[in-house]
């Protein structure tokens, strides 16, 4: 019985400092980690972890939205990891301890399936005030768009960087999959297909 580790970041300049050392401090006996989006579970360090667990094993993370940011894509990783027989630990969740390991799964249950709801809810209110701001903005007629992060002239310097090397590499051939070239920046296919339909309209 293993205990696995957890830790994931939404992009290459976040720092994934403080959840290794929360897998140091349990003496997790394997960690995998992400730095990819939490609104997409087609993560490698996901994958890996998910190929990797055993029965009887324990995953941990420091909080749900580690495991993602969508409350069916929670419910689908619990349901997946339950059905393997592995536990879940997460960090920021009240643990019981009843000494009857139905009741302690089904008060993990219940407050996972609500802290899930409720962020996911949350996030729906705040691109709904995001909307509102837009229309509003635009009626204004000072709304401008949505800033491109991943462009030869972003503002974002890891933007700028990450779209000078896919344009090297797919202009040179330089991948064998734009899935394997998606998985190498740390981005998801649709991020990709973006960037390199820029980079064909520039030629």
């Amino acid at each position: 019985m293993a205990l696995i580790f957890y830790a994931r970041v939404s992009s290459k300049g976040q720092n994934l400092a403080r959840q290794l050392a929360r897998a140091k401090e349990v003496e997790a006996d394997k960690v995998f980690t992400d730095k990819f989006s939490g609104k997409t579970t087609d993560r490698p360090g996901l994958h890996e972890l998910l190929d990797y667990v055993r029965e009887g094993d324990t995953v941990e993370v420091v909080s749900l939205d580690r495991l993602s940011r969508n409350y069916k894509d929670i419910q689908h990783l619990v349901q997946k990891l339950k059905d393997k027989g592995v536990k879940l630990v997460v960090d920021d969740l009240p643990q019981t301890h009843t000494g009857n390991a139905l009741v302690d799964q089904f008060m993990l249950d219940m407050m996972i399936n609500l802290m899930g709801f409720v962020a996911q809810n949350e996030r729906e209110k705040i691109r709904e005030r995001q909307r509102q701001g837009i229309e509003q903005a635009k009626k204004r007629g000072a709304y401008k768009g949505r800033p491109t992060k991943f462009s030869e002239d972003s503002s974002d310097r890891e933007g700028r960087l990450v779209f000078e090397g896919i344009k090297k590499d797919y202009q040179a051939g330089n991948y064998k999959s734009k899935a394997g070239l998606a998985r190498k920046y740390g981005l998801s296919r649709q991020q990709l297909y973006r960037i390199i339909k820029r980079i064909d309209q520039n030629n």
